[in-house]
């Protein structure tokens, strides 16, 4: 993960000697804050949608267990960095994810110009 240096909630400065700490425990990818800052949610290696809670006391920063929410999925695996990250975080915890369609869509129709019948 990227290194994190930024405010605790009494105003210090959090910071480690490397400015890294480890979050994952299999590896992972697209890092996405929660809006409050006391999650950090991520694409697994297997293409699970990860959670892990973010605590900050004083100048430490400590990561919990990372949580499997579930299955993602998303398009091209979710972890090919040349697609880039496929997934959002809405402000109120749900996610956006461009998932991968089950085999064939249905056709879709289009009619143009319709002219729908009066009292409609």
């Amino acid at each position: 993960m990227r290194p994190f240096e930024g405010p605790s909630a009494t105003g210090s400065t959090v910071t480690n000697a490397s400015g890294q700490w480890q979050v994952s425990t299999a590896g992972g990818m697209f890092a996405r804050w929660r809006l409050d800052g006391k999650e950090l949610y991520y694409n697994g290696p297997d293409g699970q949608m990860m959670a892990v809670p973010i605590t900050v006391t004083g100048t430490t920063l400590e990561p919990g267990t990372p949580v499997a929410l579930f299955q993602t999925r998303i398009y091209g695996g979710g972890t090919d960095n040349g697609v880039g990250r496929q997934y959002d975080v809405t402000r109120d915890g749900r996610f956006l994810i461009n998932t991968v369609l089950e085999d064939a869509a249905a056709p879709i129709t289009l009619i143009q110009n319709w002219k729908p019948p009066a009292g409609l």
